[in-house]
């Protein structure tokens, strides 16, 4: 990074452009391409700024004190320099794959195509680490497309063979062997407005508050021809999680999937990923790593492609909804409050103390961890306000947001205002209590079935709670059987189930 960050401070002092000095740090690297992605590419997703004091600045691009020995180059006040904008690259999922990571998508997608094998695509290339992984594979032509002039710039420095254009990567084109990228990741709380209504306008399949990932890994797939290879890096959670849904149906019942690795942590980002590579047209195929047949996996209403689905498990679930109802059929269940909104955020209706008109609050972590604050109740403040009935009534409160951790969830019986990251569940019911709610909703033997049907990160909305199956054992008359007995559970299926929930 030195070498890169010399020659950019170097142009940057004589014209203060941004993009030049970007390229020319790629021109200092360039006999070493995957420096030039690493370190150029680093520089070319940062803005100029100009230093209001001197500083040291590390070879990630952070701010260090000059005698740090972690600095590699020394900033002096009123010197321009780059500055690394990291809520830009999350607003844009720009966040550029490690050579590993991109080397091994690459080779599998290679292995994986039937056919000739001369063309190769990423749509959102960045600096070019899938372009140079194709060209070190022997891809004889890689083209590549993104957003980012400054991006591409570097990319082409990195494979001058390469051919790139500066265009939107969901554009139609003509097919290619093999596609293979990291597509970028942008919840919908950091979408465009404008972008996320045209996009449902184009693909008018797309589900609730999708990630912007599902339509770039639909458009992928569309442009790979019959027998070649996709080959991507998704989120986790695009994998498992309901607003992906229908493009993951769409994928198993028409391809093969090949790899399917993960989660694993993606440096810089605060995500997990997986690794996915499918050859186009020759599905449906078992689901690796474990070879569950797709038919099994497209019996799930989700249909999550996570590669801790182990054979059996599906059928084991279905035998278990047959002797079962859904916990919704016999309770209310609906999301806490959201106490900010248009005319007022969350901070400006809590307080410390109680007072006229407010009620006790907290959020999961608060709620768990038994702090309490006191919210001024205004509907009209509100996003969604709920009715006062909701909290003030005893219920059960579960932790939404739980990954890879057991469910967390207690009886309130003091009437606490709960957030949205939180699920309420009432029963309605008059042969269910709330412990025996609370005693199910905890089992791991619910955990395991639910990681089943929903993909192995939990993230537990009112619909996920509600899908929760309560043996129809419990509603007979009489002293509450374990769970386990009560749907006839012998102890290989349990110790199965209970393994599930801790994988």
């Amino acid at each position: 990074m030195q070498v890169a960050l010399g020659a950019y401070l170097k142009r940057v002092a004589s014209d203060e452009e941004h993009h030049a000095a970007a390229v020319a740090a790629a021109q200092a690297v360039r006999r070493r391409p995957w420096d030039v992605v690493r370190f150029a590419g680093l520089l070319a997703r940062c803005e100029l700024r100009v230093a209001d004091a001197d500083f040291g600045l590390s070879a990630a691009l952070r701010k260090v004190p000059l005698d740090s020995r972690a600095a590699v180059a020394r900033i002096a006040e009123g010197q321009p320099y780059p500055h690394l904008r990291n809520d830009g690259r999350r607003s844009r999922g720009a966040y550029d794959t490690p050579i590993d990571m991109a080397r091994r998508v690459v080779k599998t997608a290679l292995r994986s195509v039937d056919g000739p094998l001369r063309t190769g695509l990423d749509l959102a290339c960045g600096p070019g680490s899938f372009l140079l992984a194709m060209t070190e594979a022997g891809i004889p032509e890689v083209f590549g497309t993104d957003i980012d002039a400054t991006a591409l710039a570097v990319a082409q420095v990195a494979v001058p063979k390469a051919r790139l254009l500066q265009e939107d990567a969901l554009k139609h084109g003509p097919p290619v062997d093999v596609v293979c990228g990291n597509p970028p990741f942008v919840p919908p709380e950091r979408q465009d407005k404008d972008l996320r209504v045209e996009l449902r306008r184009r693909f008018p399949w797309l589900r609730g508050r999708f990630d912007l990932v599902v339509p770039f890994a639909a458009v992928a797939a569309e442009r790979v021809r019959e027998g070649g290879a996709l080959g991507l890096v998704l989120p986790a959670a695009a994998m498992v999680q309901p607003y992906g849904a229908v493009l993951r149906r769409r994928w198993l019942q028409r391809h093969a999937v090949s790899e399917l690795v993960g989660p694993m942590p993606f440096p810089g980002a605060s995500v997990d990923v997986m690794l996915l590579v499918m050859t186009i047209g020759a599905g449906p195929a078992p689901l690796p790593p474990h070879g569950v047949p797709a038919d099994e996996v497209l019996s799930l209403a989700n249909v999550p492609l996570d590669p801790a689905l182990l054979p059996g498990d599906v059928a084991l679930l279905g035998a278990l909804r047959e002797r079962s109802v859904e916990l919704g059929t016999l309770c209310y269940i609906d999301t806490g409050l959201v106490a900010h909104g248009p005319h007022g955020g969350k901070e400006g209706l809590l307080e410390d103390e109680p007072g006229d008109g407010r009620v006790p609050y907290a959020d999961a972590r608060d709620f768990f961890a038994g702090r309490r604050r006191w919210l001024d109740y205004q509907p009209d403040r509100m996003h969604r306000a709920k009715t006062p009935a909701l909290f003030e009534e005893p219920k059960l409160v579960v932790q939404r947001l739980r990954g890879k951790a057991p469910v967390k969830a207690a009886i309130d019986r003091e009437g606490v205002y709960v957030g949205h990251t939180c699920t309420v569940v009432k029963p309605t019911d008059p042969r269910l209590s709330l412990e025996a709610v609370l005693e199910l909703v905890t089992s791991p033997l619910v955990d395991a079935l639910t990681r089943i049907e929903r993909g192995s990160r939990l993230d537990l909305y009112p619909k996920d709670v509600a899908a929760m199956p309560l043996p129809l054992a419990w509603l007979e008359p009489g002293e509450r059987k374990p769970l386990g007995e009560a749907w006839g559970l012998d102890d290989e299926e349990q110790e199965r189930l209970r393994r599930r929930a801790a994988h």
